[in-house]
């Protein structure tokens, strides 16, 4: 009895005593001590432990694991990540005859949900719907958790639609579930919805909704939710200020982010690395160096997680010395020997900085294959610099690996017409309409009053459109006037002047700071997203536009931030 306890009290040391004293003294261990053990050593992630007895049970005829035995291993490896040992065991039940309960199913679709394996989830809920537990909150919160991981949101929202009876567990899942996929709008949506039906949000509501204002920038939304968890209390548990921190980071406010993160009444590893990421991006390099300091005072150690954003922030900032030496550090201090995301920050870095030739001897002495990512921030970075030999190598190796990005496609395309190769311009067109390619069109998103305008390039059917080019003509005006050159080097095409000023002159950004301009007051900031990286002459037309407007215009780019400000931009020319 007391090893039991001691099992499911997590006191696994003080169960293993007792249970090994008992094979001592030839007592036999019943199956609800076995079951005990099992559970304990899983709990505690000795998975290899709990098997063993586990297997023991299976070769004892009076000793057969039960449904309890079974779901105790099969939630074991869910837990402690092995997922596949998980679904392979789930399947050995099966076939054994011994029906799962609600733990089993709901362990197993878990598992489905972290393998993204989205037949057996299906074949799962095929079970599910000839049984009886569809009718179980629990497992609809599951099934819709394993859809969402499995990227399938139309199947999760249906399963989330016919449950009739709704906890927060269930709306949580469905709000984490757009937000994880990309569905921002949705999930903020459906977090309306719920509170007009009066589901009283929790915690896990909070850090679920958040990063879908994080990842449209809607500051206004995300400020509201910041105040909602204020007046209701919902601010305790640690990953709700961390999601604080990464929604005012990514919505462009740094200083913000950072007053959240030093109000924190505790903070782990996320909350730190959290904030070390929103200052590299910010291109604030040196404070995301010394916030890695302090967070190693505190006795805090980084993972993995942490170095890459570490490294991020140097390249982000030019910060080439440091770098390598933080990289070199992390096997001789930490003992971590560096994965394929600390090497691509590597090439990165070196790339960004113009050491093509080191970054390429740096993909050569990897001591793995070199994958999509490492050769990608090559051939950016070959296009930065205007290097055709780097970027046709780079290029060479992304088509074999990834013949279907068309980024990639188009990088090359870039670097060529920047150096008036248009005949190669055109090949590269010509494979990639072979391929059914097409590039992939710039937007650029702005919320206004709570709402969000889209903008392409070209962009003709926003209701103010015509207001959006007249300002935009008396803009390219002043800024002319100012010292502004359109750079045609940045356009695909090898059409005359004027034709590649007018397409410049459409991009997604331009027409989104218009549009800011006009709706908004003088004065306030004006906060743009663009999915692409910011092309050259858009950062340059953006400064001019920033002291003749008097105003801050901070942009997100697909890489970074970018902050405007009389004339100025915090990246300092290097992005």
């Amino acid at each position: 009895m007391n090893q039991t306890c001691y099992a499911h009290g997590g006191q696994i040391n003080d169960a293993s005593e007792l249970f090994r004293q008992m094979q001592h003294e030839n007592m036999e261990p019943d199956v609800v001590t076995l079951n005990a053990m099992v559970t304990g050593y899983a709990n505690c992630g000795q998975c290899d432990e709990a098997f063993k007895l586990f297997q023991q049970m299976r070769h004892e005829k009076s000793l057969q694991p039960n449904v309890i035995s079974w779901t105790a291993m099969i939630a074991g490896y869910s837990q402690n990540g092995h997922h596949g040992k998980a679904l392979e065991l789930f399947h050995e039940m099966h076939q054994s005859g011994v029906k799962p309960n609600l733990h089993t199913i709901t362990s197993t679709l878990s598992a489905c949900a972290r393998l993204a394996a989205l037949q057996r989830g299906k074949e799962i809920h095929g079970y599910i719907v000839r049984s009886t537990y569809n009718l179980h909150s629990s497992v609809g919160s599951a099934l819709v958790t394993m859809y969402t991981g499995c990227g399938s949101i139309e199947d999760a929202r249906q399963v989330f639609d016919k449950m009739t009876e709704k906890n927060v567990v269930l709306w949580n899942a469905m709000i984490a579930g757009y937000s994880q996929n990309g569905y921002s709008s949705h999930a903020l949506k459906l977090f309306r919805h719920m509170q007009l039906v009066q589901v009283k949000p929790n915690s896990v509501t909070m850090a679920s909704v958040l990063p879908a204002c994080a990842g449209l920038a809607l500051l206004q939304q995300g400020k509201e939710i910041h105040d909602y968890i204020v007046r209701t209390g919902v601010d305790n548990s640690v990953f709700v200020w961390n999601a604080l921190i990464d929604m005012y980071a990514k919505c462009g406010c740094i200083n913000k982010a950072r007053r959240v993160f030093d109000k924190m009444p505790e903070r782990d590893i996320v909350s730190w690395t959290a904030m070390i990421t929103g200052y590299g991006v910010h291109g604030h390099g040196k404070d995301a160096l010394a916030l890695f300091s302090e967070m190693q005072q505190t006795g805090i150690k980084p993972n993995r997680i942490t170095f890459t954003c570490v490294l991020s922030a140097c390249s982000h900032a030019g910060l080439v010395d440091e770098g390598l030496d933080y990289f070199y550090c992390m096997s001789r201090d930490h003992q971590m020997k560096p994965s394929m995301e600390q090497y691509a920050c590597m090439v990165d870095l070196l790339g960004r900085a113009g050491r093509l030739d080191e970054a390429q001897k740096f993909i050569d002495k990897m001591p793995f294959q070199p994958n999509a990512c490492l050769w990608g921030a090559l051939l950016s970075a070959s296009r930065i610099h205007s290097n055709i030999q780097v970027g046709e190598y780079a290029a060479e190796q992304l088509y074999e690996l990834e013949p279907e990005n068309a980024g990639n496609y188009v990088l090359m395309s870039k670097i060529y017409a920047a150096a008036g190769r248009w005949d190669d311009v055109s090949k590269v067109r010509k494979i990639m309409e072979d391929l059914g390619l097409k590039k992939p069109p710039g937007c650029s998103w702005i919320e206004v009053k709570n709402r969000v305008h889209a903008f392409v390039q070209g962009e003709k059917l926003h209701p103010q459109i015509k207001e959006i080019y007249a300002k935009l003509d008396s803009l390219a005006g002043e800024i002319k006037k100012a010292g502004y050159v359109p750079d045609t080097n940045f356009v695909l095409h090898d059409v005359g002047v004027e034709e590649k000023e007018f397409i410049l002159y459409c991009h997604s950004e331009k027409l989104a700071i218009a549009f800011g301009l006009i709706n908004t007051f003088p004065g306030t900031p004006i906060r743009v997203i663009n999915n692409l990286r910011m092309c050259g002459d858009c950062h340059t037309a953006t400064k001019f536009i920033s002291k003749i407007a008097e105003r801050e215009i901070i942009i997100r780019d697909a890489n970074r931030f970018h902050h405007f400000l009389d004339g100025h931009c915090s990246c300092g020319d290097y992005w």
